[in-house]
Parts: C-alpha cells; structure tokens; sequence
C-alpha cells in the first residue's frame, strides 16, 4: 500500500487493520485522510465520510476531489453513525476521540448488531470503558495493535458483533488484547497504562477515604498484572 498524504503512524495503522471491503465509513473523519487512502489503494470501493461538523467535511470533500475520489465518496454530516444505513457497508472506523463518545455512537446506531461488518476503533481516552461496553453488549475484540504518533501511544480495536456477552478479568478492560511483546509501541502502551495507573493509585490513597482506599487496591492489582506480563513477555 502506497503511503498517502497527511497519514501520520495512527492513521497509518487504522489503513493497515482495515480489511478489503466494498464499502467504508469513516466517522469524524476530519480531513478525511483515511477514508481517501482506504478508498485510493482500493481497500473500499466506496467510502463514507461523515463529520459533526460542516467544516471538516468541507475538507474531506475537498481532498477527495483533489485526489480524483469524488465518484466513490459519500460526505455525511451527521451525529456519529446517525441517518448511516448499513446496506453494503463492511467497516466502521471511529477514532480521534473518547472511549465514552465511541460507545456511545455505538449504542446510538439502531444497525449495530448488523453482521459482516468490522469496527475499527481507536479511543483517545477511557478505553477500559469502551472495551468493558462491548464485551457486555455482545462484540468481540479479535486483536489490537499500537502505534505511536507525535510521541503518544494509540491502540486500534478490531472488533466484530458475535451476540455473545463476554466476562473478563479486571485487568483485560485495562490492557485489552494488547500484546507487551509484539513489539515496542505494545510495550510503551503498557508501560504508559501501567504508569497512569500507578499515578492515580496514589491520588486515591492520598484522600485516606475508605471507597478510595479500597479502588486504589483493586487498581494496584492491576497494574501489577501489566507488569508482571511486560516482565514475563519480554525475557
């Protein structure tokens, strides 16, 4: 694949992870650099780009034409996947913000549960939210895979609709299906969850309130579940 114009290393990823497809939405796309790449290496014969806002989408518009994709694109301005109809759609990318705001798209998008389609997701922040909603709301997380961009550390989900709620151990909701020993941007996620983590622990033990006190102990176990595996994958 081409490297395209504008793809820092945490889009780059998301272009990687995504598989062929007939039809792809990009959502929040911003600039409208992904989708244009998916859509110009012929990853996505079609591609949706939908946006909150009229002025982003005004320049996805524009960089498609610029690249030539004005007849395979679709620009949407819309609330998340709102008004988006599921019909030749394979993958949903939703990325650049909040695990919360993701899982809220999620369960605002009556086709949700429409099978076939791959969700490529990739949460700024509060991930362990996100991952907790979907392993309860019947999706699988079938692999994550970090990359770091501008000296942060994301990691993208691949997740797909099973119907089946899951149950999983404390630390999962943390770590995820990353893997500390893949490679080195895995292992700086972990040592940066790891990190934030241990920075919180001490925040809460700091008020010397019981409630605090006792999920200060819950997050210390944790992290060192993290850290014990970042040990144990890398010798």
């Amino acid at each position: 694949m081409k490297k395209s114009a504008g793809m820092d290393p945490r889009l780059a990823l998301l272009c990687k992870m995504a598989p062929p497809c007939y039809k792809a939405a990009d959502i929040g796309t911003d600039h409208g650099y992904l989708i244009c790449a998916l859509v110009e290496n012929g990853k996505a014969k079609r591609g949706i780009a939908a946006d909150l806002k009229p002025q982003p989408l005004e320049k996805a518009r524009r960089e498609a034409e610029r690249r030539g994709l004005s007849a395979q694109m679709d620009f949407v301005l819309t609330d998340g996947l709102t008004g988006i109809s599921p019909e030749g759609l394979e993958v949903v990318i939703i990325a650049g913000m909040g695990g919360e705001t993701i899982l809220h798209i999620l369960e605002s998008w009556s086709y949700r549960e429409t099978p076939g389609i791959v969700y490529l997701l990739q949460p700024m922040t509060k991930g362990e939210r996100l991952r907790r909603w979907l392993w309860d709301n019947g999706f699988a997380i079938r692999r994550e895979e970090c990359a770091t961009a501008a000296g942060r550390v994301y990691t993208a989900l691949e997740v797909v609709y099973t119907g089946e709620q899951t149950e999983h151990a404390p630390w999962e909701y943390y770590l995820g299906k990353v893997e500390p020993r893949r490679d080195g941007d895995s292992f700086c996620y972990a040592e940066n969850l790891a990190e934030e983590l241990e920075k919180i622990t001490a925040g809460l033990e700091g008020t010397g309130e019981r409630e605090n006190c006792n999920r200060a102990e819950e997050l210390r176990e944790i992290t060192q579940v993290i850290r014990r595996k970042m040990k144990e994958e890398r010798e």
